[in-house]
């Protein structure tokens, strides 16, 4: 039995912590009360119900609190380099948004620049390749919310794509408004020649699969609500957008890992990636990720396929995405 689970394309590093730095740098800068027990802050950060999105996403507020500061950002972006490149990663982009991390003065350029130096001294001392992916964010109930935010975000990704910055998103929660209302900033992107992935059909109206394919991103992120009807699913199947699928964030507590569609996705041709999301919220890793499907009797030749679809469909370059393929190819024949 192989393991083929060494690319990571869909990991957001403030829901990949590790809990108990968490714990610490959060008592440190006094985002949660001194005589706070480490097993109350876990049971605070765990009971915001998972079932429903919109809820689940303050846990996100508990994380981005103690992240305000440069050293914070750089210690987090470092240790969750080394902690995948101990799993035995090969490649991995990590996600967040600097326009989060600005509470106690950091500009978004300083932030961003905060994580990319953190990955870099991993990569300095370890043999992973980190690229790091900014986010642009769904907030309020109009795009116009936070406009103003989401174009310095575009601007200081810019500045620093090429220099440990590999490419842009847009998350937060998909349904606050009509989700073409963010199409023009995907406009400005695409001028900008910015390689962008965006979040869309994780949550409810798998329609957003269209509007997102209309933005034309390079990837989609989830966009496993395309099964809810033929068109949608008929539209990714014919444009061969790479999903970013993540099935353990997708199925949270109901732990219904058969209900998940990727073995659908699979079935019909889909180009799936294989990836974590949130590390600690969902208490996985890659390597889960692929064990768990093993499970539900996904061949290791179908695992390979997907692990050679996220190198393929990353924002490496071309000399690294090779040297990716043939590091895989050759634990194949191993």
């Amino acid at each position: 039995m192989k393991n083929y689970a060494r690319t990571e394309l869909h990991l957001h590093l403030d829901g990949s912590l590790n809990i108990q730095w968490l714990y610490n740098k959060s008592l440190e800068r006094k985002t949660i009360e001194p005589n706070t027990s480490f097993q109350d802050f876990y049971n605070t950060l765990f009971s915001i119900n998972q079932l429903e999105h919109k809820e689940s996403l303050k846990k996100f507020d508990i994380t981005c609190d103690c992240l305000q500061y440069y050293e914070d950002l750089f210690e987090a972006s470092y240790l969750l380099a080394c902690r995948l490149d101990d799993m035995g990663i090969y490649y991995a982009e990590i996600r967040f948004a600097s326009q989060q991390h600005c509470k106690k003065g950091l500009s978004q350029l300083e932030a961003l620049q905060a994580v990319v130096d953190g990955a870099q001294k991993a990569m300095e001392e370890r043999e992973i390749r980190i690229g790091i992916i900014n986010c642009l964010m769904h907030k309020g109930d109009s795009a116009l919310f936070n406009d103003k935010e989401n174009r310095e975000t575009i601007k200081v990704t810019k500045e620093l794509l090429s220099k440990g910055v590999v490419g842009i998103d847009l998350a937060g929660y998909e349904n606050n408004c009509d989700f073409n209302e963010y199409a023009y900033l995907y406009e400005i992107i695409h001028k900008e020649n910015i390689p962008c992935t965006i979040h869309a059909g994780e949550m409810g109206n798998g329609e957003n699969v269209l509007k997102a394919l209309a933005m034309k991103p390079d990837r989609i992120g989830h966009g496993v609500n395309c099964i809810q009807d033929e068109k949608y699913l008929q539209a990714v199947i014919d444009t061969r957008i790479p999903l970013e699928v993540c099935v353990s964030s997708n199925v949270k507590r109901s732990n219904n890992y058969a209900a998940h569609p990727i073995r659908q996705l699979l079935e019909r041709g889909v180009k799936v990636t294989i990836n974590s999301d949130n590390m600690m919220f969902s208490n996985t890793s890659n390597f889960n990720e692929h064990d768990r499907l093993r499970m539900l009797g996904v061949s290791d030749e179908t695992l390979k396929q997907c692990t050679l679809n996220a190198i393929e469909a990353s924002f490496a370059s071309e000399d690294l995405k090779q040297i990716l393929k043939n590091k895989i190819e050759k634990e194949a024949i191993n």
